[in-house]
């Protein structure tokens, strides 16, 4: 996506060595994917009290990078925005899904979390200079706003959602692959992107009908999860929600439901037959061949 008033987009301004100390202007709200990636001389940020959102590998590989002021409003922030290591996209997948026992794939995976902690740890050190952000219970949010940011560590065994949590944030608890049990509270409304994706152990996730949106990705591989109760009221699932969920057998997919996205449920090897509404439209490629469809 390219720059507009208010975003700043994917890789726009990747590799600028003339950035030093940049501030954005009061109209920006959101910072794409490596926006500012690999940018060798940027020392320090000012974040902006519109700004909202920030992507992953936002800020990435910047390695003088050692100043971020942060105002009270951000309300989803990628873990990775603020990564050190100097890799594309996809070699940081491929490090996550490296599945081999050779000496290369561990390594792979030790350095990849060794980075991804590193980054944790340099965003909740910026954001709890602002009395808005907390940490508790292993999980950085932002009070004011109610919105839960992103898991302190990866090796979360439970859950304990700040009080009153409105929305979870982008990539939140990507790879928390401990997790087993989700009992999302009725005060949530927004599940963002990747939210839960790569919580290889997953096996249950309670939803209320307070969600009202849920965006790509939010499941994608819980290679554990057989079961999924879809809240009343939701009107659309999103692309590769559920994609690699192969253990997921059975779906609850609400009336209110009226679009599934292109993969939504891809790689649901498990998945036999669904019931959705007949106004429900089905983007090709949402199941695999085969899924039977019934329509009430």
């Amino acid at each position: 996506m390219e720059d507009s008033v208010f975003y700043i987009g994917n890789f726009s301004q990747s590799g600028r060595e003339d950035l030093e100390d940049l501030e954005f202007n009061e109209q920006v709200h959101a910072v794409g994917v490596g926006a500012f990636y690999g940018c060798p001389n940027l020392s320090r940020v000012a974040l902006n009290k519109n700004l909202n959102y920030i992507a992953p590998l936002a800020f990435a590989a910047c390695p003088s990078l050692k100043e971020v002021a942060a105002d009270s409003n951000i309300i989803a922030l990628a873990p990775s925005a603020f990564a050190a290591e100097n890799r594309s996209q996809d070699q940081e997948a491929a490090a996550f899904g490296a599945s081999g026992n050779s000496s290369q794939d561990q390594e792979a995976r030790e350095q990849k979390s060794l980075q991804d902690q590193k980054a944790r740890d340099f965003a909740k050190s910026f954001l709890l200079k602002n009395p808005s952000y907390k940490c508790e219970g292993a999980i950085v949010h932002n009070a004011k706003w109610r919105s839960l940011l992103f898991a302190e560590t990866k090796d979360l065994r439970s859950l304990s959602f700040p009080r009153g949590t409105k929305s979870i944030g982008w990539f939140a608890f990507d790879g928390c692959a401990s997790l087993e049990e989700i009992d999302i509270p009725p005060t949530v409304e927004w599940i963002g992107e990747r939210a839960f994706s790569n919580c290889s152990g997953l096996k249950k996730v309670t939803l209320t009908k307070s969600v009202r949106q849920i965006e790509q990705a939010a499941f994608m591989n819980c290679r554990s999860l057989e079961e999924f109760k879809i809240p009343k009221g939701l009107e659309e699932i999103a692309p590769m929600t559920f994609s690699g969920c192969e253990k997921l057998r059975a779906v609850e997919i609400p009336l209110s439901v009226r679009s599934i996205g292109e993969a939504a449920f891809e790689f649901c090897s498990s998945l036999e037959k669904v019931t959705v509404s007949k106004w429900c439209q089905i983007e090709d490629g949402a199941f695999e061949k085969g899924v039977e469809i019934h329509r009430i």
